[in-house]
């Protein structure tokens, strides 16, 4: 009867371990996953509110934005090459991504948000959002007409298209310009209209520097002309290959004619030719860099200055006070 009892409360004494290890196993796995569920969520919410486009990734996008020179000398080719005309307005870079789209400046600073119907640009049914993908494009924002103009294409989907030569990105972005409803209107999808900037083949350009005195709409004036060579690609700052002009220099430069309004257009009165005139302008940008340094650190001395004051002021308070006391 004892060997018997003795065995009962072993077996008793077993049964429980077990049911100890499985209530630990339970809480275990319960644990795993409230860990599990907590990590999910917190990667959902990490996506949700997250930056669409780090900023490092968008300063890398805007420091590697290619710009124009000065037309100091006329290429052999130059009827061959695309002329782009550019409105007034600001350069940007527009970048669609993750369900939304913002411009930056050539700093990489964001200028704006808002949603567009660029591929990843707003909430759409069809528009399956992906951080790895993206759409880039080189506008330029007129605040007048609140609207973009496409100068080029730096991605599409997330494909560079900066190998490809201009001419064929210059198609490319107009095909899928054309291939998107709604996209040169002002909509809760679309926040800004987009349209590509105006281009042509140089040697028909003339015609209309000489008959046209408008290039865009509700009087927005024509701010210069890109000279692209259609073989180059899109390269990372200045590049020969991209030429500049202002419409009053093309007489001065291409030996062509244009019309009154074009020659008087931002003419400055002491104008005498490109050359002058781009190093006026640079003259010009490192007087006001230097202007802006100086400032910053005037205003860094005075806020110094008045911090050893403060410093200066407040044991003598602090002594009169404990005098006091």
């Amino acid at each position: 009867m004892g060997t018997s009892m003795l065995k009962y409360f072993i077996e008793i004494i077993n049964n429980l371990d077990s049911i100890v290890l499985i209530k630990r196993d339970q809480q275990i796995n319960e644990r795993r996953n409230i860990k599990d569920a907590v990590d999910t969520f917190m990667e959902i919410d990490e996506r949700k509110n997250g930056n669409a486009v780090p900023s490092n990734e968008a300063y890398e996008l805007a420091t590697s934005m290619m710009y124009s020179e000065w037309m100091l000398e006329t290429p052999e080719d130059i009827d061959n090459w695309i002329a782009v005309l550019c409105p007034e307005g600001k350069r940007c870079c527009v970048i669609a991504q993750d369900n939304k789209t913002k411009t930056v400046n050539k700093f990489g600073t964001t200028l704006n948000s808002f949603p567009s119907l660029f591929p990843y640009g707003c909430r759409i049914s069809n528009n399956c959002p992906s951080h790895r993908k993206r759409t880039v494009l080189d506008c330029v924002y007129s605040f007048k007409l609140k609207k973009y103009y496409v100068l080029d294409i730096i991605e599409w989907m997330g494909v560079p298209y900066r190998d490809f030569d201009a001419e064929f990105r210059f198609y490319f972005i107009q095909s899928k310009l054309s291939e998107i409803p709604g996209i040169n209107e002002k909509s809760t999808t679309n926040f800004y209209p987009f349209e590509l900037a105006p281009r042509m083949a140089t040697r028909y350009l003339y015609q209309h520097l000489l008959e046209k005195c408008q290039f865009f709409p509700d009087s927005i004036e024509l701010d210069g002309i890109n000279f692209y060579y259609p073989e180059s690609l899109y390269t990372s700052g200045e590049t020969p290959l991209v030429l500049w002009l202002k419409p009053f220099m093309i007489p001065d430069v291409l030996q062509k004619p244009v019309n009154d309004h074009l020659v008087q257009l931002h003419k400055p009165p002491n104008y005498v030719n490109v050359f002058e005139y781009s190093q006026s302008l640079k003259k010009k940008n490192r007087k006001f860099k230097k202007k802006k340094n100086s400032t910053s650190n005037c205003d860094k001395m005075e806020v110094e200055s008045l911090v050893e004051v403060e410093m200066d002021k407040d044991p003598v308070v602090e002594n009169e006070i404990c005098m006091e006391n």
